[in-house]
């Protein structure tokens, strides 16, 4: 009994040692892991659904391609630097020059196209709303006219414009800013960057004004 007692003992001790050699976290951590559970505002709780009226499959599109999504706790320190890059709808978050995260993106549609160049993020803001696009609502809230453009739209009598939301906002030229949005897999912005709201959420905390924007074809 003793004998087998002291087996079990080392085969156990053994296992524990095995064990202790694997990491318990990876440095390399799904983006979903940070979404902020207790506190997510309203639109995101149907994120592909609804205000953008898509179909199943091109929910299911959606989810997948902002799935592609991820954050390393392990890089740190060095200058920050964003890189979007058009044809692959993609942004690339580097420290120091090395790779911290990448996120998918949903640039500018035809006739709205993002543009091209090196910019520098010259604002900051958790909560905006622009002042282009959204929609034109009741004064007790309901949606009269949906995605308008107050430049062309006119304005239906009694109703006042809500600005479409844009969250964690970036400034990265002129109206062209990064923030949270709808991403499903192919450009459809009036030229701003969406990025999944999680995203958005962990590019802003990162990102610093000043913080260098290279924006390629």
């Amino acid at each position: 009994m003793q004998t087998c007692f002291s087996l079990l003992k080392r085969s156990t001790l053994a296992a524990l040692l095995a064990l202790s050699s694997i990491p318990l976290v990876s440095p390399i951590t799904e983006a979903r892991d940070y979404r902020d559970p207790n506190n997510p505002p309203p639109w995101v709780r149907n994120y592909y659904r609804n205000s953008q009226g898509t179909s199943p499959q091109m929910h299911n599109n959606a989810m997948r391609f902002t799935n592609r999504s991820w954050w390393r706790h392990d890089v740190t320190g060095g200058t920050p630097h964003i890189k979007i890059d058009l044809s692959e709808q993609m942004a690339y978050f580097y420290k120091g020059g090395r790779l911290a995260g990448m996120s998918p993106v949903s640039t500018g549609k035809a006739g709205h196209r993002t543009p091209a160049g090196s910019f520098r993020i010259s604002e900051k803001k958790v909560n905006h709303r622009s002042n282009l696009y959204g929609h034109y609502v009741s004064r007790s809230g309901y949606v009269l006219r949906s995605n308008v453009d107050v430049r062309r739209d006119r304005r239906p009598p009694g109703s006042v414009f809500r600005g479409a939301s844009m969250d964690y906002m970036m400034r990265v030229n002129g109206p062209v800013s990064m923030h949270a949005g709808y991403v499903p897999g192919y450009p459809a912005s009036h030229g701003c960057i969406r990025l999944p709201w999680h995203m958005a959420k962990i590019f802003f905390a990162h990102a610093t004004v000043g913080t260098k924007v290279s924006i390629v074809p």
